[in-house]
């Protein structure tokens, strides 16, 4: 079993111009796979408005996708459909990158999920997480805590402004404060009080909470 997760630009239509769009996102994500390069396929633009990345867990799909978030420069946003399930490869003359599979499909369900509940019950969804239902019992019953979750994230995450996420995610990269102010055109101040903001801090230690999950499985490989 893999995780399969499908990144999908929102709104890329409106944009006025859709290069300088894709180009703001590849900077993202090619940060995002250096500072926590642990996908088994890292995260590359398909046809269309999407991101593709495969992973080997739940806890390291969040992560990514919780990076990715923060990455995203000011007036870009994504939707992201995560998916438990088996992937194959297609043999093809033509290509030799083509994957299907319920993984895949169980992540194309989650993005429209996620799309659904932004359209009606909750603006700042963004990300849903679907385990395909031929799954053992243990792997489909961490849909109900995944997507508790995302919800929560997704809702902290819409209450910082650019610059914030920003910051978080250069500080989170390693970066030291006072070259994060540099960066952001802010004062070292401005940047301490985002990282030190309540909810900059729930966000964190969960996300600390899931490395130490991910770490152990490195250890540990065979533990559930």
């Amino acid at each position: 079993m893999t995780v399969a997760v499908i990144a999908d630009i929102i709104s890329s239509r409106e944009a006025a111009s859709r290069d300088e769009v894709q180009h703001a996102i590849e900077a993202a994500v090619i940060e995002v796979d250096r500072t926590y390069p642990w996908a088994l396929q890292a995260w590359y633009p398909t046809v269309g408005d999407e991101f593709q990345a495969v992973f080997r867990t739940v806890d390291d799909a969040l992560l990514s996708t919780l990076y990715f978030q923060l990455a995203l420069p000011k007036g870009v946003a994504c939707r992201f459909g995560i998916g438990l399930g088996g992937i194959a490869r297609v043999e093809s003359r033509l290509s030799e990158g083509i994957q299907d599979g319920p993984g895949w499909w169980a992540a194309r369900a989650a993005v429209e999920r996620a799309r659904e509940l932004e359209r009606t019950r909750a603006p700042f969804a963004r990300s849903w997480f679907v385990v395909d239902e031929d799954s053992a019992p243990h792997e489909i019953a961490q849909e109900g805590p995944v997507n508790a979750y995302l919800m929560a994230r997704d809702q902290l995450v819409s209450d910082f402004t650019p610059r914030v996420r920003r910051s978080l995610f250069l500080r989170w990269c390693g970066y030291p404060q006072k070259t994060i102010a540099e960066m952001e055109g802010v004062s070292p101040s401005a940047v301490s009080q985002a990282l030190n903001r309540p909810a900059s801090m729930a966000l964190r230690i969960g996300a600390e909470a899931l490395e130490l999950g991910v770490r152990a499985r490195r250890v540990f490989p065979d533990a559930r």
